[in-house]
């Protein structure tokens, strides 16, 4: 949890790995994951009508979805 923060604060991937000993590929589809989950939960509420909901939920996409986590190819 503490690697998502950080990484959602703006940190660099060499500092959110050096936070733990979990591997870079594992770090990557952890927070691919929840991505998704997160892409389903706005869905959801948008489908309730919880606008408010749906924009934490899009707000935390945003803060998420940067950098190498989610370049198309891992091999550039």
């Amino acid at each position: 949890m503490d690697v998502v923060l950080a990484w959602c604060k703006g940190s660099s991937f060499l500092a959110v790995c050096k936070m733990t000993d979990i591997f870079e590929g594992s770090i990557i589809r952890c927070m691919r994951r929840l991505e998704e989950l997160l892409r389903q939960m706005c869905q959801a509420s948008k489908t309730i009508g919880n606008t408010d909901l749906e924009n934490k939920f899009s707000e935390g996409i945003r803060l998420l979805k940067r950098d190498i986590v989610f370049a198309a190819s891992l091999y550039l």
